[in-house]
């Protein structure tokens, strides 16, 4: 069974450990190929369009990154999921050129996972988003060719712009010069005749606090620009919060695992438990504490707009892996008085290890 996920390392003829340079010099030659104002073959488009794809995915560190993760694991379903992601961005080029000349039109909306750290998250502040957006070619000005544009009348149309074609018998947008009846033999050189250009762009978003996982950030006027002077479309940012090195998240609450020493399990007082603010909290633990033991502090958890949540914490008795010889002399000297007969009418193990590590 052919593999869902396309190989864009195949479509573009380069190696899987290709250099930048070395993608991007194959892109450049096979956009003149295939681009539609120089290339007659009613096919050449939707080829234009997944050697875009393909270069807009490979030029991205993170975006290569990530699509090499998915060819190595074969994971159909989260290739359709990175998908989502970048053929909005490859269809804007199909549109830019199928604007050009026509009324203004608001610009396409971008959409992108944030992945926040939990702090980042509960407390607010900026977020500095690194992203690439479509605007107008600087060069060509949008216009899709610098200077006087030297056309010829499509040959696929006969210079109608509209053509019957496929199983359907009424007229369809020609493919070939997408609607214009003509093909331009000079396009600009910087965007292949496309009147548009990425660009990297750098801003910084402001996070609320208690902002959650799945949220979706809206940053206006910050996706792709417009077209004929149109409005900029938005940028979506869908949070995802990464893993915690000390708390579990469950839904407000957080939660941590905290080791405490035998003895203060047996005996109780007093140990210090991290916090989301980054401060050590001092907890009482009550004697006889079991391992897997819970306590909750009200107001310390996680915080969001309906209130802040609980920080829940489990104890468990550390088990020391390694002993001096002192220790170890203690601990038989405690085994030996827990023994078989070792314990007192009446008396509980807990209690004779409390009066034993007493002294009494």
């Amino acid at each position: 069974m052919k593999s869902a996920i396309k190989d864009y390392y195949s479509i573009l003829g380069v190696s899987r450990n290709a250099t930048n340079d070395e993608i991007k010099k194959a892109y450049r030659k096979l956009a003149r190929l295939y681009h539609p104002d120089r290339n007659p073959d009613p096919e050449a488009g939707e080829k234009f369009k997944e050697i875009n794809e393909a270069y807009h995915v490979l030029s991205d560190e993170e975006k290569r990154a990530e699509y090499d993760r998915i060819l190595r694991s074969g994971d159909e379903n989260r290739f359709r999921d990175f998908l989502e992601y970048i053929q909005e961005f490859v269809e804007s080029i199909i549109r830019g050129e199928r604007e050009r000349g026509k009324k203004p039109r608001r610009g396409q909306d971008i959409r992108m996972k944030l992945y926040l750290e939990l702090e980042e998250a509960a407390f607010g502040g900026e977020k500095e988003v690194d992203y690439e957006r479509w605007i107008d070619c600087p060069q060509c000005e949008g216009k899709g060719v610098v200077g006087r544009a030297e056309t010829v009348v499509c040959h696929a149309c006969e210079g109608k712009g509209r053509r019957v074609s496929g199983i359907f018998k009424f007229p369809r947008p020609c493919s070939v010069c997408r609607g214009k009846g003509f093909i331009i033999k000079n396009p600009c050189p910087t965007c292949f005749g496309r009147g548009r250009a990425t660009v990297r762009a750098k801003i910084r978003v402001n996070v609320p606090a208690g902002t959650d996982d799945g949220d979706v950030l809206k940053v206006p006027g910050k996706g792709h620009s417009g077209f004929n002077g149109g409005e900029p479309g938005d940028l979506y940012l869908k949070v995802f919060l990464k893993e915690h090195s000390v708390f579990k998240k469950a839904g407000k609450d957080l939660l941590i695992d905290h080791f405490i020493s035998y003895p203060l399990a047996v005996l109780g007082g007093t140990t210090r438990v991290p916090s989301l603010e980054g401060e050590e909290l001092e907890v009482f633990v009550q004697p006889g504490t079991e391992c897997g033991s819970t306590k909750t502090l009200p107001q310390m958890g996680f915080p969001s707009h309906q209130g802040r949540g609980n920080l829940i914490i489990t104890f468990r008795v550390e088990i020391p892996k390694t002993l001096t010889r002192s220790q170890r002399k203690l601990i038989e000297r405690l085994a030996k008085e827990l023994g078989d007969g070792g314990v007192e009418r009446g008396e509980t193990v807990g209690e004779k290890v409390a009066r034993w590590l007493k002294g009494s």
